[in-house]
């Protein structure tokens, strides 16, 4: 990305440069007639140039010196991200309700030879546990395994409890962390959102890193490279959930880049088991210790659902268990033998009588049941029916947009239109520009009147044009054409300099929009609604800023007025085009044909409702089993 990034800049300074030199001192550059049009060029080109720079070498140039990284930084750095991750860790654990009252106390044990080198052969330090239970996960196995070579794969089926197990590891070993110890921070990445077809495993975590963690990119800690810096010397263990997330054709891949790529790193990756053992066949993560988690007994359903319970409740969850004991193949047995179960019903049943789970009447399969229970979450969060049949439609649209992924990325959703209405948004944007640049030139030659209709009707043509291609813009910016390929010198003229006045600003434009691609920056503290906020605020600065550009140079002739007029709307057209705008376009769409959405206050409602989480820079649904469910169309 370094690379591309000068190649950019590069291409950008010599087009404009080249732009300003021949309309400065080319060879129609003594001609009176086109004076004006000299100047404006020359002045064009240079705000292009230093537009396209400033926003383009900060994300290019930046990068941590040698010396920054000898005076500390590097340390300073692992600080503050270990300060940062224990106490975001700490308020996730308890605002998903798992260390309150307390978790649920899960045994694990080595896996199966059939995903698992046999203890021997790994030859663990003496000390390191072959079983135990996850909440000791850290002083019983992490710990003691010692060194580069701590590889843990924890394997379980859906619902067992791998996501809180990594969790409560993730916050030990921050706990037991010294102040300025050289021991690696764990940081947590989700691995839905990871391609290694396309990015490598240290590409990847560094950038994730820097959009969860943005204040790391200050000077302070050594610059926008910072993360990977740390992840090159070995000052971060990588927490990668959720492998059975990831399509299954790169699965294999994944897994055996992360081998690769994290050598020397330590490494704690969670899968469900059928998914891993599918992997197999293609990868390997050598060295690893892999362990199952087991189903939990009668011992700890109880342990779990009378924690801290009182009076009337916790008789009532006393004949539950009593019942569970009785009849162990009951259906209500037969559902609470998970983390997830056992959740959902203690905090479905907060303020219910909790007897309501044996009714077989109502729940004759542990499945029906299991739905029961996920239901209710969408029950209590949303009790206005109205309100919740909204929410219900739009979250299962979103659910069934991400497929496997577990990250929500509000950057993603306008990606998920239909594609004849991204091209309708983008082709008529594209060709009200053309149009308008079009009509301008021909106004000058053929009288303004003449030339605003014939813009208006380019217009038109080039939007539709746009909705069955690509923007005109990057397709005449990527073409590599010349105005003089034919052979011979134009005639000097004014359409001349306009031209390549055009060409001029289209390279600055192209080079500033290629930097906007991508996930929004921010440097304030990361949470989703803030991303899309600086997001907003950046479209719209740089849009305006595009289109003051082209106000000026077009105020020259035609008069300030309309050069306001069209700079102004070139530059909304140009924020427009950007995630943060476009979905809230997008919304405007869809509510003119008559499904009314508007989809941040949606997401943060949810939130709040805590039917959604936060995971750094963007949101998941608090269960993986709700998103499931709601993927499926049917509203439960």
């Amino acid at each position: 990305m370094r690379v591309v990034g000068r190649v950019a800049i590069v291409v950008v300074a010599l087009a404009c440069g080249r732009g300003v030199w021949w309309v400065l001192r080319g060879p129609a550059a003594d001609s009176v007639t086109v004076g004006n049009a000299n100047v404006a060029g020359g002045i064009a080109g240079l705000a292009a140039l230093v537009l396209a720079v400033l926003v383009l070498w900060p994300r290019v140039a930046q990068r941590p010196s040698g010396a920054l990284v000898a005076a500390g930084r590097v340390q300073m750095a692992v600080d503050y991200l270990t300060r940062k991750t224990l106490r975001y860790w700490q308020l996730q654990a308890k605002d998903r309700r798992i260390t309150t009252p307390s978790p649920v106390s899960v045994r694990w044990c080595w896996a199966s030879e059939e995903v698992a080198v046999p203890v021997q052969e790994l030859q663990l330090p003496a000390q390191a546990l072959t079983a135990g239970v996850v909440t000791q996960l850290w002083e019983q196995l992490y710990d003691r395994m010692g060194g580069d070579r701590t590889r843990i794969v924890l394997l379980g089926e859906a619902g067992a409890g791998k996501t809180t197990a990594m969790l409560l590891l993730l916050i030990d070993i921050l706990r037991h962390r010294p102040a300025s110890s050289d021991d690696p921070v764990p940081v947590w990445l989700t691995l839905g959102s990871w391609n290694p077809a396309t990015t490598s495993l240290r590409e990847w975590a560094a950038a994730t890193m820097t959009r969860d963690y943005p204040s790391l990119a200050a000077v302070d800690y050594g610059g926008p490279g910072i993360a990977e810096e740390l992840i090159r010397t070995g000052r971060v263990a990588l927490f990668l959930d959720g492998l059975d997330e990831m399509h299954p054709a790169i699965q294999g891949e994944a897994l055996q880049a992360v081998d690769r790529d994290a050598a020397g790193l330590r490494v704690v990756l969670t899968s469900r088991p059928d998914q891993y053992r599918t992997a197999l066949g293609r990868g390997r993560l050598y060295g690893a210790a892999v362990i199952d988690l087991l189903p939990v007994d009668l011992e700890q359903v109880e342990e779990f659902l009378l924690a801290e319970q009182l009076s009337d409740r916790r008789r009532h969850w006393r004949y539950v268990v009593d019942h569970i004991r009785i009849h162990p193949d009951s259906v209500v047995a037969r559902t609470l033998t998970t983390p997830l179960a056992l959740s959902l019903a203690r905090d479905t049943y907060i303020a219910k009588n909790p007897t309501d789970l044996l009714n077989t009447h109502r729940y004759p399969t542990p499945d029906s049941l299991l739905v029961h229970l996920l239901a209710k979450v969408l029950i209590l969060a949303y009790p206005n029916r109205r309100q919740r049949r909204h929410a219900e439609r739009w979250l299962s649209w979103i659910a069934r947009n991400m497929g496997t992924q577990r990250d929500l990325r509000w950057w993603d959703i306008p990606t998920w239109f239909p594609n004849w209405l991204e091209r309708l948004v983008a082709g008529l944007a594209s060709g009200l520009m053309f149009g308008l640049v079009a009509g301008l030139v021909g106004g000058l030659m053929g009288g303004l009147g003449n030339g605003l209709i014939f813009g208006l009707w380019l217009g038109v043509v080039s939007g539709l044009a746009g909705v069955i291609g690509t923007l005109q813009i990057t397709l005449a910016a990527e073409e590599p054409s010349s105005p003089n390929r034919a052979g011979g010198r134009r005639s000097p003229g004014l359409a001349g300099p306009l031209g390549l006045l055009v060409m001029v600003l289209v390279f600055g434009l192209v080079g500033v929009l290629k930097a906007l691609q991508g996930t929004p920056a921010t440097g304030q503290a990361t949470s989703p609604l803030v991303m899309y906020r600086a997001a907003r605020r950046r479209a719209l600065v740089v849009g305006l800023a595009i289109g003051l550009v082209f106000g000026l140079v077009f105020g020259l002739f035609v008069g300030p007025v309309v050069g306001l007029v069209v700079g102004l709307v070139v530059g909304l057209i140009m924020a427009v085009l950007q995630p943060a705008p476009r979905l809230e376009l997008l919304s405007v769409i869809w509510g003119l044909r008559g499904r009314r959405i508007r989809f941040m206050p949606l997401l943060q409602d949810a939130l709040q409702r805590q039917v959604l989480r936060q995971a750094g820079a963007v949101y998941q649904f608090r269960h993986a089993a709700l998103q499931d469910l709601l993927a499926t169309g049917t509203p439960p």
